[in-house]
């Protein structure tokens, strides 16, 4: 779904004069058997890619941002005698892509981009030679077409980011034994990693081992994975020693009660007690674009806290109300359906026993595991 509005975004930037382009037409041309030349024909100077592929054999070229002008997909050309095939298609929905179908035999080629000139526009040439000159297959010359391909590419796994809160200077809360927060969610952040791994799911954290991030420095880490999911881990601590439960938060501007803003003040304070000024979000994609995307990134991430909310509350203590919402920094990312779960007390002498543990933790990571497979099965399509 996310997918689709970003397709539907670049249309509407399309429309307010982005700076896509027209592949207007696709010419092939030969000396000889022994050599070829392939021109694309372009609107504008674009960004061009071009590279080989083995078994069979074939050239790709990528035109970046850019469509098919019609003529371009019903086009007849002469084969030259050693391209046998070209297909033109859109992997991604925004790149144009024409493949060479060459036999299995050596071709050298070589490209460069022509600028305008008196009654031509922009112009990629692809000039390419059979090597030594002579052919290891012969290829009985006829029409070549060109044929339109449909995207197949293989399921890609999902990322889930993992961000053990807290690290090196910032010990996040201390418990009732003496433990920090910091050492608890990394353990907490590992077990889960090796739980999600088993189940098929790629897994990357913010940190492994015991350092200072800054709260932008994990959303940075989460783009960078392209990450579908983003899970911050935490531990909470209060002043009433006797309160106890697991919490998941998600953003919001408006806190869901005063605990959920003091706690959002807390953890964002991180940054700035170690040194760091927080400043401005600065969004990573258009103004048109981010307004569409938090919009729908809010709503997954809902989601997902709703299904973790059930998973707990099956066999873990939960606080009354557990699916909350503040304005925690780290869940700020446009783009990626976030959360923030808050595992217990550690203020609370039961709660903090029970953390420690590694059978109970077990039982959170199951939880936490089991609400990802049912949030990708009911709420993201496929």
């Amino acid at each position: 779904m996310l997918k689709k509005i970003v397709c539907f975004i670049c249309l509407l930037v399309l429309w307010t004069g982005c700076a896509w382009a027209h592949v207007q037409d696709l010419r092939l041309s030969s000396e000889s058997d022994k050599k070829a030349r392939f021109v694309i024909d372009l609107e504008n100077q674009k960004d061009v890619t071009l590279f080989r592929l083995g078994d069979p054999s074939r050239i790709v070229i990528d035109v970046k941002n850019a469509t098919f002008m019609p003529a371009c997909q019903s086009k007849q050309f002469t084969n030259t005698g050693f391209i046998t095939g070209i297909r033109t298609g859109s992997p991604d929905g925004h790149t144009a892509r024409i493949v060479l179908d060459l036999p299995n035999q050596e071709i050298q080629e070589k490209h460069f981009m022509l600028s305008p000139q008196a009654g031509t526009g922009w112009r990629f040439v692809l000039d390419m030679e059979i090597a030594g000159g002579t052919t290891s297959a012969s290829v009985t010359p006829s029409k070549v077409g060109v044929k339109n391909f449909e995207k197949k590419s293989p399921v890609k796994k999902k990322v889930i980011v993992l961000d053990p809160g807290h690290g090196g200077q910032d010990p996040g809360a201390i418990s009732i034994s003496g433990k920090y927060e910091k050492d608890l969610t990394l353990k907490m952040a590992k077990e889960t990693k090796k739980l999600l791994e088993r189940a098929g799911y790629n897994v990357v954290l913010t940190r492994d081992k015991d350092v200072f991030i800054t709260l932008r420095g994990r959303i940075q880490k989460a783009h960078e994975a392209n990450g579908d999911l983003f899970i911050s881990i935490h531990a909470d601590s209060a002043r009433n020693r006797s309160a106890q439960g697991l919490s998941v938060y998600t953003i919001s501007e408006t806190a869901s009660d005063k605990e959920a803003a003091a706690l959002a003040e807390r953890e964002n304070k991180a940054d700035i007690l170690m040194g760091m000024d927080l400043g401005e979000y600065q969004p990573e994609v258009g103004n048109i674009l981010i307004d569409f995307a938090k919009t729908y990134t809010m709503d997954q991430s809902a989601k997902y806290a709703d299904e973790v909310v059930k998973e707990m509350k099956k066999e873990i203590k939960l606080v009354p109300n557990a699916h909350r919402y503040a304005g925690f920094v780290v869940l700020k990312s446009p783009n990626i359906p976030s959360v923030l779960v808050e595992m217990g007390y550690l203020s609370n002498k039961e709660e903090d026993k029970l953390l420690q543990k590694e059978s109970y933790r077990n039982k959170l990571s199951k939880a936490l595991v089991q609400a990802v497979r049912t949030y990708f099965k009911n709420h993201v399509e496929q």
